[in-house]
């Protein structure tokens, strides 16, 4: 997933375990302000990345 643009909808779920789904305000170098139905909150640009994937090929030993 790219990172997501003013005016996206967008849903993410956090670290912590908790979903926030709403419309992407605006962003600034850290992170983006996303609007929400229930609630607004500040998401940090890491959370729109997707998770790094393990390494499984060693075969260099």
């Amino acid at each position: 997933m790219s990172l997501p643009k003013p005016g996206d909808n967008v849903k993410v779920i956090l670290l912590s375990g908790e979903t926030i789904e709403g419309v992407v305000e605006w962003i600034d170098g850290g992170g983006a302000w996303v609007k929400g139905a229930q609630k607004s909150r500040w998401v940090p640009l890491e959370a729109f990345q997707p998770p790094p994937q393990a390494d499984d090929s060693k075969d260099d030993e």
